[in-house]
């Protein structure tokens, strides 16, 4: 068919080039065709316009029952040049927010809908100043929602993380928020325990840092949380090694005991800022002569006391002979 059609074009063309007659009336033709498009176009017509819409910003703890339309139709008045230009360049589409929509609450979900009246100002910002707007269909757009099955999840951080020389994490790791609820089928959610992040690569640091993270979030599930927050506290730290004395605790009375060695060698790091607390008796190391009994020969050296901010390295030896005296 289209082959055929070609060829009567291409024979009418030959036909209008060898005939002068024809050639003529062909021209006259074309420039009263053309006249009567321009004035066909420069009058005022009323036509309906298709508009795409597209959605943002979809709740994460609720589901679409149904998919919502794609396109809108706005019944317009406008000179027929702006509504051939709309048809050829134009590809803007209206964006809809469901964070703005309003809502109607139902059984085990909810509507979310919007009055296309009150787009007419984004609605004309796409169409042109040029076209005056009649109506919108639909009136109200509305989409339907169901409640998802939702869990409370702890977050599992992924991390690479080396300290210049001499810098330690002052405390543990902040991670804000530490938890998160995750939506979806409720077998998915049954499979899973914790969300992980995507892992946190960082070399050399030496100062603290506060930086976002994003989170892994299975295929079929939602979350409203896309990001989280982790804080590192990082400073100097000096390395001490103190040689303490061993006391016993819990010694029934009528008894001592002997220890061998009766000195221990602890190895601890604190903040460079809190050196001269070194000056100072914190540290107590102990055994605990209630866990004697016939079957050990040994006792595990405890240490006490110790301050939050300072940490203990090594502890040598750890475990001490003893000699039980009765007196």
């Amino acid at each position: 068919m289209f082959s055929n059609l070609k060829k009567s074009i291409v024979s009418f063309f030959k036909l209008v080039s060898k005939n002068k007659r024809l050639n003529t009336y062909a021209f006259f033709f074309f420039i009263s065709f053309s006249f009567w498009f321009l004035s066909m176009l420069s009058k005022t017509h009323e036509t309906t316009l298709t508009i795409p819409v597209n959605y943002k910003n979809a709740p994460a703890d609720l589901v679409e029952v149904n998919t919502p339309i794609d396109f809108i139709d706005a019944r317009v008045k406008s000179p027929g040049f702006s509504i051939l230009f709309f048809h050829l360049f134009n590809y803007n589409t209206l964006t809809l927010d469901y964070d703005v929509a309003n809502s109607k609450p139902l059984k085990n979900g909810k509507n979310l809908f919007w009055i296309l009246n009150s787009k007419r100002e984004k609605v004309s910002n796409i169409l042109g100043t040029s076209m005056e707007i009649l109506t919108l269909s639909p009136e109200r757009l509305i989409v339907p929602f169901a409640n998802k099955t939702k869990k409370e999840v702890t977050i599992l951080l992924q991390k690479n993380i080396t300290l210049k020389k001499e810098y330690w994490l002052s405390s543990e790791i902040e991670i804000n928020p530490r938890t998160i609820t995750i939506y979806g089928d409720q077998k998915l959610l049954d499979s899973i325990a914790e969300i992980s992040t995507e892992p946190l690569k960082l070399d050399g640091i030496s100062e603290n840092i506060t930086t976002n993270i994003s989170l892994q979030i299975p295929e079929g599930l939602q979350c409203k949380v896309a990001e989280i927050e982790v804080s590192l506290n990082v400073a100097q730290f000096v390395e001490e090694s103190i040689i303490q004395k061993v006391e016993v605790v819990n010694l029934a009375k009528g008894y001592s005991l002997k220890l061998f060695p009766n000195v221990v060698t602890a190895t601890v790091r604190l903040p460079k800022d809190k050196y001269n607390f070194l000056k100072t008796d914190f540290l107590k190391l102990e055994v605990d002569a209630s866990m004697l009994d016939e079957s050990k020969t040994r006792l595990e050296v405890q240490v006490k006391n110790l301050p939050s901010f300072i940490k203990l390295e090594r502890l040598y030896p750890q475990q001490v002979e003893f000699l039980l005296i009765k007196n």
